[in-house]
């Protein structure tokens, strides 16, 4: 048992690294009160409503939006506060929590891979350290979406499924089995995409137990949890499909049936293999997917890997080359993963469903459904790599180890410094990451006041139709249920003849462009938009980070809408 002193410092260590992952997803609110992200608007709305109606008003709904209306809802019930304004706090709070996930993880490992108790402390909090600050996910944990809980919710499931497999206790098995229950019910409620996500991780989770030992517990138990969550799932949407509500994502599978099944069997099938692999077989099998995952964004900015998406932004790219240095201390530590610990076998299994998923949507079709498709995907490998990235951290301070990266010895204590300065130092590079657009590399991306102002004012004031960007238009929809027309407004930014309708215009259209995602931006020339502005009615001006204006053509038709 550590000293209560090492235990005091290593608490104290934590409730700084939650500090600051807190600070981190609550910064947004410097900028503007409202989610930080349009889709966490439309949740906000459906919040509302269900608080007005004593009831979830399930027309409005998709059957994934139970699970995070119904949180917020009930949230905002708790707390007397507006869902609108309560979005942003209370994802910072869940995304924290995720960090926390991140530590207790780390340090199971750390132990179990024989690392001292200082050595094992310091991987536990970099490994925190990096879910609080790293671009990628800090973006996915701080906006008010589904996706966020999915990703909270994902890493205690597989432990939870994991201890139900293999606690030698039967009141510890059913105490497991307690918890990871009510997490199956509740993630197809919650986001169809990280259901299938969760799918894939638990059918990893009980392919690793299966070839550990394969007894008839854990194959009958586990495969009817496992089985029957595919069932459950499945059934769910296809009972949601026949009723009122939207079932999203889904077509993407069904589309490619047969190439989603070729890719579980190449889970399974790595999965097994991974385990009687080499080091250097494992450390490729990781680093390689994940090489051609950068060359692919590379390659992005010159031509669009997926046509008609936004090319990647120089400068955006330049701050994702810096994960190439956690990636490399990730690498390092792979090989750990083959363990039979309970910390090693949920990593590798919550690594393996992301890898292999994102290549069953390269393969499927490069379309812009799939090219969102592989944007958050990534984001759901990211807790075991910071994990093995800081693993490897770990054991550069472990006087009694061999400090190694792979066939690289550290032999010099400053040189061992020196290394895990420069993993803090390229992670901390990435934080802006979270706070700018990916099509424009602008900041902030967070809806502003004045652009929630001016889309309360089109949505309620503005008679007939009207045109605007994707941002405008849908803060909108999402609130108001009344929508804009973006093609008018797209089709005159690259070059057509203004919208012969009223029109929501920003500054920004100027400079960065008006977003279209995952379409490419557009802008229009300044001499231009000053003189178009001439020429019509204006009805509405502010000022604010990017001041909106609206006009109406002075021949007061609604044709060009």
């Amino acid at each position: 048992m550590a000293p209560v002193s090492d235990r005091r410092r290593f608490a104290l260590a934590v409730v700084a690294v939650l500090a600051v992952a807190l600070a981190a997803r609550t910064i947004t609110l410097y900028w503007s009160p409202y989610p930080a992200t349009l889709d966490g608007i439309a949740y906000a709305d459906q919040a509302r409503d269900t608080l007005a109606a004593g009831a979830f008003p399930l027309a409005e709904f998709r059957a994934d939006n139970i699970g995070w209306a119904g949180t917020l809802a009930v949230a905002a019930a708790v707390f007397d506060v507006r869902p609108i304004t309560l979005a942003q706090p209370l994802v910072a709070v869940i995304g924290t929590a995720s960090c926390l996930v991140g530590i207790a993880l780390v340090r199971r490992l750390g132990a179990a891979t024989g690392l001292s108790g200082r050595a094992t402390t310091v991987a536990a909090v970099l490994s925190g350290f990096g879910l609080a600050v790293e671009g990628l996910y800090l973006r996915r944990t701080g906006v008010p979406d589904e996706e966020a809980l999915a990703l909270l919710l994902l890493p205690l499931l597989v432990v939870a499924l994991d201890g139900t497999l293999t606690a030698r206790r039967r009141t510890r098995r059913i105490a497991w089995l307690g918890a990871a229950l009510p997490i199956m019910i509740v993630f197809p409620l919650t986001h169809t995409f990280s259901t299938l996500m969760a799918a894939l991780s638990v059918t990893g989770l009980f392919v690793l137990r299966i070839a550990d030992a394969p007894t008839r517990y854990r194959i009958g138990l586990g495969g009817l949890l496992v089985g029957g969550f595919w069932l459950y799932f499945a059934a769910y949407y296809e009972f949601a499909r026949r009723t009122v509500l939207n079932v999203p994502y889904v077509g993407r599978v069904t589309g490619h049936p047969g190439l989603f099944l070729a890719w579980i069997v190449v889970l399974v099938v790595g999965l097994v293999w991974f385990r009687t692999a080499s080091p250097r077989g494992r450390r490729a099998a990781f680093a390689g997917p994940v090489a051609v995952g950068f060359a692919t964004v590379l390659v992005n900015t010159v031509v669009p890997v997926f046509p008609g998406t936004v090319p990647s932004p120089p400068g955006l790219v330049a701050l994702l080359f810096a994960l190439l240095v956690p990636v490399a201390f990730a690498t390092a530590s792979v090989p750990r993963l083959a363990g039979i610990d309970r910390a090693a076998v949920v990593l590798a299994a919550l690594l393996a469903a992301p890898v292999v998923h994102a290549y069953f949507s390269l393969s499927a079709s490069l379309t812009p459904e799939f090219f969102a498709t592989v944007m958050r995907t990534q984001t759901f490998a990211h807790l075991s790599t910071l994990a093995l990235a800081a693993l490897t951290a770990g054991r550069l301070v472990d006087r009694g180890g061999r400090p190694s990266l792979g066939s690289v010895r550290f032999a010099s204590p400053g040189v061992r410094g020196l290394a895990i300065v420069v993993l803090v130092a390229a992670l901390l590079v990435t934080t802006p990451i979270a706070f700018v657009d990916l099509d424009t590399f602008t900041y902030p991306s967070t809806t502003t006041e004045s652009e929630f102002a001016v889309a309360t004012f089109a949505a309620t004031e503005v008679p007939g139709a009207w045109s605007s960007d994707h941002v405008i238009t849908r803060i909108a929809v999402h609130y108001y249920g009344r929508s804009g027309a973006i093609r008018p407004t797209a089709a005159w930014l690259r070059g057509g003849p203004p919208p012969d309708c009223p029109v929501v215009s920003l500054a920004s259209w100027t400079e960065t462009g008006a977003h279209f995602f995952p379409a490419a931006p557009a802008t229009i020339e300044p001499d231009r938009y000053r003189a178009w502005i001439a020429l019509e009615h204006q009805v509405y001006a502010s000022g604010g980070y990017d001041p909106p204006v609206v006009t109406v053509p002075r021949t007061n038709t609604t044709a060009g809408c």
